[in-house]
């Protein structure tokens, strides 16, 4: 008998057991108890039983368990909401949690700090299962009066959630480590945020905090080197340049190709400066107010910007007000910039005898007596400098259960490494968000900033390069040297820098205000409307003081412009979460308009130049003044659905239908859609029970985006303008046609496929991410010849077509989490570009570049250079009599006759390679170690072609200008085996050749930072919330075979078709810089 009660209870228990064991899987968001005790009866068939008054609750939780046990399944469900049960048999019993006694309830103090022991502030520390909560403070202190028993609950974006028991205890020291997962982060997406782990486009971030103590004085230096598919070139290192961007390869020859810039939701644009670089468009904003950096890169992530989506997005979102203690914030640095590498030239004794050589080897005269030899004059010397560079950010920011806000004032003072060249910038940001109710959220974001920039002559900057060593800066009466070239004067470049006046000065207020209504349950409604409001004054005045004034009596220009955008966006989203379905709705309908309005006037013949251009009234000829007003408008239509199945299978649809005034009355409209599948493999159980992958997910995408940027706003247009007749033998001023319109002109419509792949390990310390990607942009606006009959040789038109496809790679790892942290990233890309027709014809000459040296061609990619092959120098006279160039001498440059007709002519012209680098890279390594950090960034590019324009003056042999020390190798009768020619007098012919192009590969040292945190001990006594202090090097090292002054560079800006030029390009500096970022 006892043994048969034995196994009755044993087998009872086996079965009790098993019933527990049983596997429940719940994944639901905001979910009432009532949702989730009818799943788990559903899944398990036990039976709840409770008094249904507790059902009733209002409070929404949300719980993601995936074959846990029964009883995990309840305590995550019920406990939540201060309740307890017991199971008996078949039935789970729930009820109200018994009080805990008043006398049982101690008051907990303590401190969250990270691993290195630096307080955190705003960590939110609750109570499971109340509303029973606080925040830690800037010190990092909470206190909290609970239950001896209860845990408590530690979360703070970016850091791992904690559970900590009271236990008793009345002092806690919390810990919180980084959450290595990037998975669950916020990004910002086109009008909203998305979890990381539900995108199905190819988006990157920029980790902002890397950027701290960085002296850069715009934003987009935030991409050099640390995101894949972004190349970026400094296209000058003048103060207050702009900067070449492209994502993904350029798409269009005549259109832009710089992506489009968002901050804070309002679009912002650039202009191109008269010398070729663009007036950068983010000088207005302090690199200090940045929250977050998104790049868009397919057409899943930039259709919802439509038809100005096919250059890629960049998203920036300023910092903002958080719930917490008030906080005042002091960041600031001072450093020094140099010069990285000047040209190595001859000295005067060198000159001298090269300008013998060349002019006695024409049969002329002995130019200079060698043995009475003047000391060296060092140009260089003279108007390069060690400059300062400053910047000072003051920001406030506080809240109170409603109103959030932050201000920041911002000072920003560059002096370039050119005399003559500086930038200062002024902004004031404010940011405000305030919760009118609780479904009702307002808010605003201001900035005003003024930005003054003084820019040196580009032509002088390199003139000093080529002045004859042998010439004193001065005369002995302190007047400046006048210069000659072969009896024709030219300006003393020193005197050029000293007195010659380019001042820009550029107001501008950025901002937008908006409202945020949560009608219902998943439904919010959201209105904003922005503004960009920008003045400019650009004043220049060539003085009498040089020579190219002295001959016109001083020349002043002035110009103003005023730029008002507005714009308004209107969007509705819902949101559902039903069942493992979990869907996001968004439509929108969105308006911009801009007008633009400039004004010019210029006069010569000064009586001196003391009032520059503040009197041109006075001058003794006041050139005719120019005027223009222009305006473009945008309307669109938007909308965008994300769905998610089980947590596993994404889809997104995403559509923009825009209507552009720019475009003929045919085509005025477009419509650019894009569709994108994700697949989440390491939430499925085949790939789970392997235990290798903390995140494995696979994505597809196709759309389509277009381009409506750098064609002007009538480019559909016929167009009249200003022509002179002479009528009676009296000239009148009358019109005539000045463009031929074409009312069927249409968007640039690029689409994009891309196959993405990321995965971690090791709880995400190891991550890859990996995307293929192809793009075709076709309706290129070209300009196509059209009979002449019609008054014109070109008609704009939609005719061409350019391909881009590549491969992206990025690694990110944390090696090291304990004691010494260490943090690692690796980014590589490869694009290859490709021009795919060209309205029917081969090639077209096209840019900017000297001698037709840039051509665009079928099959080649856009970039590419064309000129003539060398094949050395003529070593006899008998090579040169069996040549094509019978009037040549020993010791000149000998050409390839390509086509073999004894001639050398264009016919003759070859490609000579192009500035497509074959792969950019970017490798970041950050140590960490009881307070102390450092931060190592390097960059660079592989495979570029560069055109240095400068050889053809540097190496001409002349005798006329400073020439390079490479000269010192030129050919001589005692010196034939070199490929340097001879020294002549004759000029040679102005011809695009192969030794002008080089390699432009480099490896750059961009970023090394080393500082410490001072430990919360010390912060204490010194009533501090935080204190950093560091000291910063920006371009450490160049390893490069470019003989220019820096690889990084492009004379003519953003131009697709003629990068990679090298003109007496302003070069990069070198900053060494010491700072402090203080919190109180």
């Amino acid at each position: 008998m006892k043994l048969t009660y034995f196994l009755l209870l044993a087998c009872f228990c086996q079965v009790h057991a098993s019933s527990y064991a049983q596997k429940v899987t719940l994944h639901e968001k905001n979910a009432s108890l009532e949702k989730l005790i009818r799943n788990i009866e559903k899944q398990s068939g036990y039976v709840f039983f409770l008094d249904y008054s507790l059902m009733e609750q209002s409070k929404k939780i949300s719980v993601d368990i995936t074959e846990g046990t029964l009883q995990e399944a309840v305590d995550l469900c019920v406990r939540p909401f201060a309740l307890t049960y017991t199971i008996v048999g078949k039935t789970i019993v729930v009820k109200q949690k018994a009080p805990e006694p008043a006398d049982s309830i101690i008051e907990v103090h303590g401190k969250v700090t990270d691993v290195e022991g630096r307080p955190l502030p705003g960590v939110s520390v609750s109570v499971p299962g109340t509303r029973q909560g606080t925040v830690t403070s800037d010190h990092g202190d909470f206190v909290i009066s609970v239950s001896p028993a209860t845990k408590l609950h530690f979360s703070m974006l970016g850091y791992k959630a904690s559970d900590i028991a009271v236990n008793g205890q009345k002092t806690l020291t919390v810990v919180l480590t980084l959450q290595n997962t990037s998975v669950n982060e916020l990004v910002v997406v086109g009008y909203g945020t998305q979890r990381r782990g539900d995108v199905t486009g190819a988006i990157a971030s920029v980790n902002t905090k890397t950027l701290e103590g960085t002296p850069i004085r715009s934003v987009d230096q935030a991409l050099q080197g640390r995101v894949a598919g972004v190349t970026f070139v400094q296209n000058s290192g003048m103060p207050g340049a702009g900067s070449s961007i492209r994502v993904r390869g350029g798409n269009s020859i005549n259109g832009s190709n710089e992506p489009l810039y968002v901050i804070d939701g309002v679009p912002v644009f650039a202009d191109q400066g008269s010398d070729g670089t663009s007036l950068n468009p983010l000088n207005s904003i302090s690199p200090t107010d940045i929250a977050s950096i998104e790049i868009l890169k397919d057409a899943s992530a930039t259709a919802i910007y439509g038809s100005r989506g096919g250059n890629g997005v960049v998203l920036i979102t300023t910092n903002r007000g958080k719930r917490g203690d008030s906080r005042i914030t002091f960041d600031s640095y001072y450093g020094s910039q140099q010069i990285l590498k000047k040209y190595s030239l001859l000295n005067a004794a060198q000159f001298e005898q090269l300008a013998n050589e060349a002019s006695v080897a024409e049969n002329g005269p002995v130019l200079y007596d060698l043995s009475k030899t003047p000391a060296t004059t060092n140009w260089q010397d003279a108007i390069f400098r060690t400059a300062p560079i400053q910047s000072y950010s003051l920001s406030f920011s506080g809240a109170d259960p409603k109103t959030r806000f932050l201000v920041t004032a911002n000072y920003f003072d560059q002096q370039g490494i050119a005399r003559g060249s500086d930038l200062k910038r002024y902004s004031l940001r404010a940011n405000l968000d305030k919760d009118i109710r609780d479904n009702i959220k307002i808010g605003s974001s201001l900035t005003v900033s003024n930005v003054r920039t003084n820019r040196v002559n580009s032509g002088s900057l390199f003139t000093m390069a080529t002045t004859a060593p042998n010439l004193p800066i001065y005369q002995p009466d302190g007047s400046f040297t006048e210069l000659n070239n072969q009896g024709a004067p030219f300006d003393n470049p020193i005197a050029l820098i000293d007195h010659y006046k380019n001042y820009n000065n550029v107001y501008r207020t950025l901002g937008n205000v908006y409202a945020s209504v949560n009608i219902t349950k998943g439904l919010t409604f959201k209105t904003l409307w922005g503004a960009d409001v920008n003045f400019g004054r650009n004043d220049i005045y060539l003085p009498q003081a040089v020579y190219s004034g002295s001959q016109l009596g001083g020349n002043a220009a002035v110009s103003t412009n005023q730029t008002f955008t507005w714009l308004n966006e209107n969007t509705l989203n819902y949101t559902m979460d039903r069942g493992g379905h979990q869907l996001n709705l968004l439509g929108g309908f969105t308006q911009q308009s801009s007008s633009y309005q400039s004004l010019g006037a210029e006069a010569q013949g000064f009586l001196n130049d003391n009032l520059g251009t503040n009197a041109l009234g006075n001058a003794a000829a006041v050139q005719p003044s120019s005027s223009g007003i222009a305006r473009w408008a945008l309307l669109s239509f938007l909308g965008r659905a994300n769905y998610s199945y089980k947590n596993k299978y994404l889809l997104t649809l995403t559509g923009r239908y825009d209507g552009s005034s720019r475009f003929g009355k045919n085509n005025r409209f477009g419509f650019f859609p894009s569709v994108a599948v994700g697949w989440k493999l390491d939430q499925e159980a085949f790939i789970r029970d392997l235990h290798v992958f903390s995140n494995l997910k696979l994505r597809v995408s196709h759309g389509l985006t277009g381009n409506q940027d750098g064609i002007g706003n009538y480019p559909s247009l016929d167009l009249m303008g200003k022509a002179n007749y002479s009528i009676g033998n009296v000239n009148v001023i009358g019109l005539m046609p000045s463009q031929v319109g074409n009312p069927d002109l249409r968007w640039e419509s690029t689409a994009q496929s891309d196959i993405g792949l990321e995965l971690g390990f090791f709880d995400n310390r190891l991550t890859f991410i990996t995307d293929v990607y192809y793009k075709k942009t076709s309706d290129l606006l070209l300009y196509v010849k059209i009979p002449t009959t019609s008054g014109f040789s070109t008609s704009l038109q939609n005719r061409g077509q350019v391909e881009n496809k590549g491969i992206e790679l990025t690694i990110n790892a944390t090696p090291l989490d304990k004691g010494v942290q260490w943090e690692t990233g690796f980014n590589i890309s490869f694009n290859r570009n490709k021009v795919l027709d060209l309205a029917g014809v081969d090639r077209l000459f096209a840019g900017q570049g000297p001698n037709q040296s840039t051509i665009v061609q079928v099959g080649q990619p856009l970039g590419t250079f064309f000129g003539f092959a060398t094949e050395g120098i003529f070593r006899s006279k008998e090579e040169v009599d069996a040549s094509a160039q019978k009037t040549a001498k020993p010791g000149d440059i000998r050409f390839r006759d390509i086509n073999n007709d004894k001639k050398i002519n264009d016919d003759d012209r070859v490609l000579l390679g192009n500035a497509q680098p074959k792969f950019s890279f970017g490798f970041s390594n950050t140590f960490s170690f009881k307070g102390f950090d450092l931060m190592v960034l390097l960059q660079g590019v592989y495979g570029n072609k560069l055109y240095n324009v400068n050889t053809n003056t540097l190496e001409n042999l002349t005798g006329l200008q400073n020439q390079s020390t490479t000269t010192l190798n030129r050919w001589t009768p005692d010196n034939t085996n070199t490929n340097i020619p001879r020294a002549t007098t004759v000029k040679p012919t102005a011809r695009s050749w192969d030794r002008l192009v080089e390699d432009g590969s480099y490896l750059r040292g961009k970023t090394v930072q080393l500082g410490y945190n001072l430990s919360s001990a010390t912060l204490q006594r010194i009533k501090l919330s935080t204190l950093k202090v560091y000291v910063n090097v920006q371009n450490l090292f160049t390893i490069t075979n470019y003989s220019g002054l820096d690889p990084e560079v492009s004379r003519y800006g953003s131009d697709n078709v003629s990068p990679g030029f090298d003109s007496g390009a302003y070069p990069n500096a070198r900053t060494i810089s010491f700072g402090i970022n203080a919190s109180f």
